[in-house]
């Protein structure tokens, strides 16, 4: 994960092609397989499909950590996170 962040963040600070193109090749022939595959999807613009809501993880880290709602509610609001709770 390391050298794919250090490929993305030298493919970020380079404008030429010719040098966008060298970063891949040094990282494609020293990555694994199951890596360089994965480089390639993100690199293509794919994205994971989320496999939640983010409704239902606040529920979930309120449940598993046993703060209270307001709480869980309070430290959201704090850090600014997308998630609004649904006013009952």
């Amino acid at each position: 994960m390391r050298a794919f962040t250090q490929l993305f963040l030298e493919l970020d600070r380079r404008s030429r092609t010719s040098e966008k193109v060298a970063a891949m090749r040094e990282y494609f022939l020293e990555a694994r397989p199951a890596d360089a595959a994965w480089a390639v999807y993100f690199l293509s613009g794919r994205k994971l499909k989320r496999i939640t809501t983010a409704l239902i993880l606040r529920a979930h880290a309120a449940r598993v950590s046993g703060y209270p709602d307001w709480l869980v509610d309070a430290s959201r609001d704090a850090v600014g996170d997308v998630c609004r709770r649904r006013s009952r």
